[in-house]
């Protein structure tokens, strides 16, 4: 059983959660950038299994086994066998099939979730790739045309077959990113500190996984940006000489040299996720205190949602229908 990459479509990996717990070591985090879309389809296909994501333009695949699969996150133009199909909604695949993920419509990156999931191995307990290390997902780097993945197969893979849910699509319109005061916010003047709140920053083409290059009001801090190298957590804004400030992401260094004047609240980084080169984003200073209580009401409400997944299912009609066609059609001898 497997699948084969047919175009790979833009910067597209394995991932899952992340590699927690191992910073300490020199191991980045990696993980989906859209942890909350990530999880969603995990919820839908009932495994914590790995997921391609992809960004703007999604892979093309051939199917050369059935599976059932469902996709996540921002929105895309998506077709199986040229035919539209919705996302956010477990469908049925059959050896043979093609499903292509075309450019994106709102957002920026979509997850791609398997009922027979992907079978790569774990590196430091993540499915994760980090490209710059070279290590997890497949390979150690983004899929390329004719990548040949092998899925695992499980008996009840069909069985959540047109179970639905709901992605918060509200996070595709919010310019607004809330951040805490970083640990060096005192080597900035009061009108930088201001400034970065006060104007918008554009989130320039020179970005990625690591971090989004923000372009703006420059803040530079009022001697020199070097500090002595110290772990840096993920959403920190550091600011290099150029005061151009810098958010770090999923797949940052463990450790950084430059001044941080702020760091981007986690209850944030899934609306980080679904911006696209050219977005603008506007800061909103809040306390520890502040975020910590936001992060926990919204982590509350997604864990509500995907409880009700399973106590309260609601089901995509036609893939259910679509299905019982085929079974009636086996019956038949057609």
């Amino acid at each position: 059983m497997s699948i084969k990459i047919l175009k790979p479509g833009l910067f597209s990996t394995v991932q899952d959660k992340g590699r927690v717990g191992y910073q300490d070591q020199g191991f980045s985090s990696a993980g989906a950038l859209d942890n909350y879309a990530l999880r969603l389809g995990q919820a839908l296909v009932n495994h914590e299994g790995p997921a391609i994501e992809y960004t703007i333009v999604g892979p093309t695949i051939e199917f050369l086994a059935d599976n059932a699969i469902v996709m996540t996150g921002g929105h895309f133009n998506i077709t199986l066998n040229n035919d539209n199909v919705d996302q956010n909604t477990v469908i049925k695949v059959k050896k043979g099939d093609i499903l292509s993920i075309g450019q994106v419509l709102k957002g920026a990156r979509g997850y791609l979730n398997f009922a027979n999931q992907l079978n790569v191995p774990k590196v430091a307990d993540s499915y994760a790739t980090h490209t710059r290390s070279q290590i997890g997902g497949y390979r150690g780097r983004t899929l390329k045309k004719d990548d040949v993945i092998v899925t695992q197969r499980t008996n009840n893979y069909t069985t959540r077959i047109g179970l639905s849910a709901n992605y918060n699509e509200n996070i595709f319109d919010q310019q607004v990113i809330h951040i805490v005061e970083g640990p060096q916010i005192n080597a900035f003047s009061q009108n930088a500190i201001n400034t970065l709140t006060s104007t918008a920053f554009k989130i320039s083409e020179q970005s990625d996984r690591m971090g989004y290059r923000l372009q703006g009001e420059n803040i530079p801090p009022e001697n020199s940006a070097d500090i002595i190298s110290e772990p840096v957590a993920l959403g920190s804004i550091q600011v290099p000489n150029d005061g151009n400030p810098i958010i770090l992401l999923n797949d940052k260094q463990t450790v950084g040299g430059y001044t941080k004047i702020a760091t981007v609240c986690a209850m944030d980084l899934q609306i980080l996720a679904q911006k696209q080169p050219g977005s603008e984003i506007q800061f909103k200073w809040i306390t520890v205190e502040q975020a910590l209580a936001q992060l926990k009401e919204k982590e509350h409400q997604f864990l509500n949602e995907l409880t009700n997944i399973d106590q309260k299912p609601i089901y995509d009609l036609k893939q259910l229908r679509r299905t019982a066609s085929r079974i009636k059609n086996l019956l038949k001898g057609e």
